[in-house]
């Protein structure tokens, strides 16, 4: 893109397509809300079972001027979904072309969350297959339709991936660990031939439904260590991930590729991974 071009016309995404799997509720409707804002043209959510809840991301993206918008039921366990995504986004957008894919969807529901010492590989399996294969299969699918010009893989992390978790959370942060790891992997091997950048966000505690389950799990728990392991003096919101995940969607982002960009305040045991 020519050096010429105005601020506004690289924050935009005009004229761009995205998909944002667990668009409907939570950091990934944040996400679909902000690209609204953005301009973007054309966008398909993926949800699991919340239809009321897809509905009505769907309705606030049309409200900011998004015409072209659709909520496709998807559950991240099943590992057939990653091309069935694409298609579903290509025939329900009427388009040939994604130019943004966001793997937000994970499985991180505590209530479901296994001690380490107890794991079965039925549980371990489906965690994988959520928050690894899918999302990785759902990226091979997405490269085949990317616009020739390039495109945006943004993968939603975590701090866990990161540091040491407790018995409950290993899993979870394993599978973000290897999903970071996918990522640099992909932007090495296919950057360079198609274009596209690949990025995580690294996402710490978020005002969300999850949060708010894990803080009923684990009353008082959850808000103590924020406060102590946190150098923000709050708990971030979707907006505070959204902003860092539309400037890696946006021409703006164009020059970062590969790396696992901090989205929590200042996480003090990952400042020195970060920094």
């Amino acid at each position: 893109m020519s050096n010429t071009t105005s601020p506004s016309e690289t924050w935009s995404l005009k004229g761009k397509t995205a998909i944002i799997t667990g668009g409907s509720r939570g950091i990934g409707s944040g996400i679909a809300i902000h690209f609204a804002r953005k301009g973007l043209s054309n966008l398909a959510i993926t949800y699991v079972a919340n239809k009321a809840a897809a509905d009505n991301t769907v309705e606030q993206c049309r409200d900011l001027g998004v015409k072209n918008v659709i909520a496709i039921q998807a559950d991240v366990t099943d590992p057939t979904i990653g091309p069935k995504i694409i298609k579903d986004a290509l025939d329900g957008l009427n388009v040939t072309t994604i130019d943004i894919l966001v793997n937000n969807a994970l499985l991180a529901d505590i209530s479901r969350a296994s001690d380490v010492t107890t794991l079965q590989a039925e549980g371990f399996s489906e965690m994988m297959i959520a928050n690894v294969y899918s999302p990785v299969s759902l990226t091979v699918a997405f490269m085949e339709h990317a616009p020739k010009y390039g495109g945006r893989v943004i993968n939603i992390s975590s701090i866990a991936s990161k540091i040491g978790n407790t018995n409950e959370l290993m899993t979870y942060g394993a599978s973000k660990a290897a999903l970071d790891s996918f990522t640099r992997s992909f932007a090495d091997k296919f950057a360079s031939t198609t274009g596209i950048t690949f990025n995580t966000v690294a996402v710490g505690p978020t005002q969300t439904d999850s949060l708010a389950t894990a803080m009923k799990h684990y009353p008082n728990f959850i808000e103590e260590q924020v406060k102590r392991i946190s150098a923000a003096p709050r708990i971030g919101n979707t907006d505070d991930i959204a902003y860092i995940v539309g400037f890696l969607a946006s021409e703006e982002g164009r020059w970062v590729n590969g790396a696992a960009v901090s989205a929590n305040g200042g996480h003090r045991e990952t400042l020195a991974v970060f920094g």
